[in-house]
């Protein structure tokens, strides 16, 4: 037979309301041991537009006709524009203004090139270019590499 007393008590409700208090006091007091909580780029308002770029993108595998992937491309170029209202995360980390400003710019820059390269894919799909489109998912892959290795932690 196994003993059900806990520490002090001798009934069983008072081993589970220990446990639960251990678990409560543990849980706050570790609360205490954890780094301050930054906003991941997962969280920022950039990431988000960023993810439903790279969704439409990724998405363009599936889609079947000119119309669907034109919408996609659509929603790619949406998500673009309205990307140039955030700022990169990284830039938080930046103290000198001119360094600051030059990292902006080029920021920008590389988001006007996405936009015009999305343009340019938009513009395969509707002459029914494939290779054109394919060629030119290519070139943003590389914008998205370069801006990655940039701009992000």
């Amino acid at each position: 037979m196994t003993d059900t007393k806990s520490f002090g008590s001798s009934s069983p409700d008072m081993k589970f309301n220990f446990s639960i208090k251990t678990l409560a006091v543990t849980s706050v007091l570790s609360l205490g041991l954890l780094s301050p909580i930054h906003a991941d780029d997962d969280e920022t308002p950039l990431a988000e537009e960023m993810d439903v770029l790279s969704g439409s993108l990724k998405r363009l595998r599936k889609a079947e006709t000119a119309a669907e992937k034109v919408e996609l491309v659509h929603a790619a170029q949406k998500a673009t524009i309205k990307s140039l209202q955030y700022s990169p995360m990284v830039f938080k980390d930046i103290k000198d203004e001119k360094e600051k400003a030059k990292a902006t710019a080029d920021y920008k820059r590389l988001i006007g090139l996405t936009y015009a390269k999305l343009c340019e894919l938009e513009m395969a799909y509707l002459a029914g270019d494939e290779d054109k489109a394919d060629e030119i998912k290519g070139e943003l892959k590389d914008l998205k590499k370069d801006g990655h290795e940039k701009y992000t932690d």
